[in-house]
């Protein structure tokens, strides 16, 4: 017996199908029945986040679709949405005239898509749950959330200048292009990988100034180890240092202009900018870049070009008869042993101790420790 392209054999009142169709016939059963299974579970499966559905957003539309037909309610455009693979997202007619209503299905998102995503009072759009979908804003408001279905995360679309999750200022200079221009403590992320609060000035040369070290009144202790200086100290709405690791990722972020500004105890204001600004890493011991000089206090930077950081327990200067540090009881890009020590002991201008103090060698000399240093960056 023959039907279609298989041939049936009936031996002693059985029917023998031969193996090989057997074979084929039993897969084509078997991914009947795997569609119908999968799909089903697609909707009634209520842990996997990928083919839950999110709450419904009335009077929105995604632009970008691969299919449109009539159906008589949601549910039947959602199962549809469900049977197709390429199916991220729907948008569902609300009202309508006629008895059937249409189904818009599409292959993106409101967050992919997101310049597709229009206003039309005559629909809802639904898309897949996802981890962008949270009331959170993961990715903040300078971002847009990009879901990874598979995975059940998301990543970060960050708007320029911006990085990170949430998506955060590089810098101070885009705190202040955002609105924000009060000189005051913001949060930063330089290169997405290391997120800090910063003093932020608003006002000097334009404003958006990073700044990473401030002297005003000697109320905090300068004369500290390696790991202090490595991670910071003080308070940033007094005197502090940010730290050699903040400092390295914010150098590192951008071609940067370093500005030192300085006064005296007699109100004499000056400063100094350098156009290349760069600090390695931990493993090369902060060395210091620099070049590039302007301003009206002198070039008190140009010797320690190239030099690694010393601090009283860790000696990387170049004096092989003891520590530069220790010495001058400071922390400093020290070479043999310095021309600038602006962490330097806060001995309140004039003394006797060559060297020693809040020192800027160009400006008012070794003999003398200045009242205010701050040392700050901002992107070219």
């Amino acid at each position: 017996m023959q039907l279609g392209n298989v041939k049936f054999v009936v031996t002693n009142n059985s029917l023998t199908i031969p193996t090989r169709s057997l074979v084929k016939m039993r897969l084509c059963l078997l991914l009947s029945f795997s569609t119908v299974v999968y799909a089903v579970s697609r909707i009634v499966e209520p842990s996997f986040d990928g083919v839950n559905f999110a709450k419904a957003l009335f009077g929105k539309r995604l632009d970008n679709v691969f299919q449109e037909t009539e159906v008589d309610s949601e549910t039947s455009c959602q199962i549809k949405c469900v049977k197709d693979m390429r199916c991220l997202s729907y948008n569902f007619r609300t009202t309508n005239a006629t008895d059937n209503l249409h189904c818009q299905l599409s292959d993106s998102d409101r967050f992919t898509s997101h310049e597709n995503f229009t206003q039309d009072g005559e629909w809802l759009y639904r898309g897949m749950k996802s981890s962008c979908e949270s009331e959170n804003a993961p990715c903040g408001e300078k971002g847009i959330c990009i879901p990874d279905y598979q995975g059940k995360s998301f990543q970060c679309k960050c708007n320029p200048g911006y990085t990170g999750i949430p998506c955060e200022p590089k810098g101070c200079l885009q705190v202040l292009q955002s609105g924000s221009n009060s000189t005051g403590v913001y949060r930063i992320n330089p290169d997405a990988h290391k997120s800090m609060k910063v003093m932020c000035d608003m006002t000097t040369d334009g404003g958006g100034w990073t700044v990473f070290q401030r002297r005003v009144d000697g109320s905090v202790n300068f004369y500290r180890g390696w790991k202090e200086y490595k991670f910071g100290f003080g308070n940033l709405s007094g005197e502090f240092w940010l730290g050699n690791d903040n400092l390295h990722h914010i150098a590192a972020a951008d071609n940067m202009t370093l500005r030192v500004d300085l006064e005296d105890f007699d109100g004499n204001v000056t400063f100094a900018e350098y156009s290349i600004f760069k600090v390695a890493n931990a493993t090369d011991k902060y060395r210091i870049s620099i070049g590039g000089y302007k301003g009206t206090a002198g070039d008190s930077l140009a010797e320690h070009n190239g030099k690694q950081f010393t601090t009283k327990d860790q000696d990387n200067d170049r004096d092989t008869t003891g520590s530069c540090a220790v010495f001058y009881k400071g922390a400093w890009w020290y070479n043999n042993c310095h021309e600038s020590n602006l962490n330097g002991l806060y001995l309140g201008g004039p003394n006797l101790r060559i060297a020693h103090g809040i020192i800027w060698r160009s400006f008012r000399g070794a003999y003398y420790s200045l009242k205010r240093s701050e040392m700050k960056l901002r992107p070219q």
